[in-house]
């Protein structure tokens, strides 16, 4: 008997009641043979951590073990599986001395080594910048701040209620290397930074070249709508800064440079970029990986900003940095947490008066991260007024207010629960407002098309099932062929809106673009996709040379991140199935609500929903202690 099936043939009840799959127990067989003495401790721990991974954690925390998963990996507590992963060959527990080994063990942390190696590596460089200072001519950064906030200082300076948190934001991030600028929808994030760019040009020395900026988001759909909303904000800024500020954006794999069959990127820290500031969008969801690797390609004089919503859905892929730094900075109190030293600058720069660590404290400072001096939560919504129900709903949700949320949907006119609808009501409902969209198709006008498919957006909470993307796609283009829009079995009709599920860095599309099945203007016969490039600029592509793509009617929650629309129909499952349970959380729910701007409808079971809203989607991770550790 060989040692691969002394390893399944042993821990074959544990691996069922473990719900391990295949490429788990490769992962384990592998550590089994490889350790010595042979442990199947040993290998079942390495394949939780490779469940983990699956599940995007970083880390496993021996802490978070249930007495179940202990008696299953053959022992009785903590401290007991701690002395046995010491003692196995295969676990590095000094990993900058133990290079090799695939599993590492630190802080009664689990991790496989290469999430190890990025999380170490990305807390390291994010720590330089922290650490790096910046020469700021204090008084002439008042003079441009005054410029493009005129009135940021006519209320009580003192009531934090009436504070600028976008002036605050760009005061800080003006004088850091590194900084992350948060907050909710409609919070002004992508004005703030507008803002910024405008000062930090401000402050080039006359006789210097402007400063090189380059500004990204993890999808083609986010980096587009952050040129778009950049243009706006550039329009309100006072005409002698509007020259300065270059509005276009990119995917941040365009900006690394791809390199076919490979995970690695042209740009990295030997070939470094070549900019002077980074503007990362939506920096939730992008991974560790993708982070470590971006941050370490930039140059040492360069700054990096971060914006996004803590508060939304982590990365599809591994890590939760943005939660992560956030969480070091303490971020989640919404309350003001700048040293004494940051809150001088603010006060001397902006003329806002901002409380700091150990004020009204007779004790010396608190714990200090030096994060906190680098981050600013916005927190005055634009989008929503405080009547808005939209606005209302998404405060409630994420503050876990249970009861709140739930009068908030009963009795909304902007929010709407449709709790015993069918997923026909559904589709006849969203059907019969798309008559004004195939209206715009049979014009011709693909701008307008554009402008009508936005209007309205079916979210699921999962691909499959009854209340699942697949499902209702179909059930709509069942319902337009019922109608006569389209002919049935007509794969590529005029009008098919579509979301790439890959990525043509040769096409330069990207998965999450979304683009609208037309004729060719100048050969009705010839159908291509078109595809929004800027708020001007819309191309056409041969629907044979397209990567991958899918119908748009009905999109994942996930996919949606970095859009918007009118009216918002979200779908949860109508029933809880074990391994939904993990899926379903306050931000995926969260992240859905926000994306609409003008109303909101539900359709879920209430038995669903609790479940949704009682659930926190959090990762396990080390980032936010290692950020910690000055």
């Amino acid at each position: 008997m060989n040692s691969v099936n002394t390893f399944e043939i042993s821990a074959k009840t544990q691996i069922s009641e473990l719900g391990l799959n295949s490429l788990d127990i490769a992962f384990g067989q592998f550590v089994f043979q490889q350790n010595k003495p042979q442990n199947i401790c040993v290998a079942l721990f390495a394949s939780l951590l490779s469940q983990r991974s699956r599940h995007q954690d970083s880390c496993l925390d021996l802490n978070d073990l249930p007495e179940a998963t202990l008696a299953l990996l053959g022992t009785t507590s903590v401290s007991a599986l701690q002395q046995i992963l010491t003692q196995a060959s295969c676990v590095a527990t000094r990993p900058k001395e133990q290079m090799s080994q695939p599993i590492v063990l630190e802080h009664n942390q689990g991790y496989l080594r290469r999430y190890y190696d990025y999380e170490v590596a990305l807390s390291a460089v994010i720590q330089r910048r922290l650490s790096k200072k910046i020469d700021l001519d204090i008084g002439y950064l008042k003079q441009l701040l005054d410029q493009l906030f005129p009135a940021a200082s006519s209320v009580n300076k003192h009531v934090e209620e009436s504070i600028d948190w976008q002036k605050v934001a760009v005061c800080v991030a003006a004088s850091q290397s590194f900084s992350v600028i948060t907050g909710g929808p409609g919070t002004g994030k992508t004005t703030t930074v507008a803002k910024l760019l405008a000062v930090l040009q401000g402050l080039q020395p006359k006789d210097a070249r402007p400063l090189t900026i380059k500004l990204v988001a993890p999808t083609g759909k986010a980096a587009a709508r952050l040129s778009e909303s950049l243009i706006g904000a550039k329009k309100i800024l006072p005409e002698s800064f509007q020259s300065t500020l270059d509005a276009q954006s990119s995917t941040i794999h365009r900006l690394l440079g791809v390199k076919i069959r490979s995970v690695e990127f042209k740009h990295n820290r030997s070939n470094p970029l070549h900019l002077d500031v980074l503007i990362v969008d939506e920096a939730s969801m992008v991974d560790l990986p993708l982070m470590c690797k971006l941050l370490d390609a930039l140059p040492p004089q360069a700054r990096v900003v971060l914006l996004g919503d803590h508060n939304q859905l982590t990365s599809v892929e591994t890590g939760s940095v943005l939660y992560d730094i956030c969480q070091s900075a303490k971020a989640a109190e919404h309350t003001a947490q700048f040293s004494q030293h940051m809150s001088d600058l603010i006060s001397a720069a902006a003329g806002i008066d901002i409380k700091y660590i150990g004020r009204n404290n007779n004790s010396k400072e608190e714990s200090y991260s030096p994060m906190q001096d680098a981050l600013v939560t916005l927190r005055k919504s634009h989008r929503f007024s405080d009547a808005s129900e939209i606005g209302q709903l998404s405060k409630a949700v994420i503050n876990g207010q249970i009861d709140a949320s739930l009068t908030l949907l009963a009795k909304g006119e902007q929010t709407r629960w449709h709790q015993h609808a069918t997923v026909n009501d559904l589709v006849q409902r969203f059907a019969a407002n798309l008559h004004d969209y195939f209206d715009a198709i049979q014009s011709g006008d693909v701008t307008k098309a554009f402008a009508q498919l936005e209007k309205q957006q079916i979210l699921c909470a999962f691909k499959t099932g009854e209340w699942g993307v697949e499902n209702i796609n179909h059930k709509i283009e069942h319902e337009l062929v019922k109608q006569g829009v389209i002919e049935l079995g007509e794969a590529d009709y005029a009008g098919h809106g579509i979301m790439l599920s890959s990525n043509d860095h040769n096409l330069g599309l990207f998965n999450g673009d979304i683009g609208i099945v037309m004729p060719d203007p100048e050969n009705p016969q010839l159908n291509k996709a078109w595809f929004k490039e800027g708020p001007d600029n819309i191309r056409g592509v041969l629907l044979s040379r397209l990567p991958p793509y899918d119908t748009v009617y009905a999109m994942t929650i996930h996919k949606s991140q970095g859009s918007e629309f009118q009216t918002i129909h979200l779908c949860l499952p109508d029933y809880v199935a074990a391994h939904h349970n993990a899926s379903l959380s306050r931000e995926l729910f969260y992240t859905g609500l926000t994306r609409a701007r003008e109303s909101f409808h539900l359709y879920s079971k209430k038995d669903v929903l609790l479940n949704c809203l009682t659930s926190h989607c959090r990762r396990s991770s080390g980032l936010s202690q290692r950020l910690n550790q000055v």
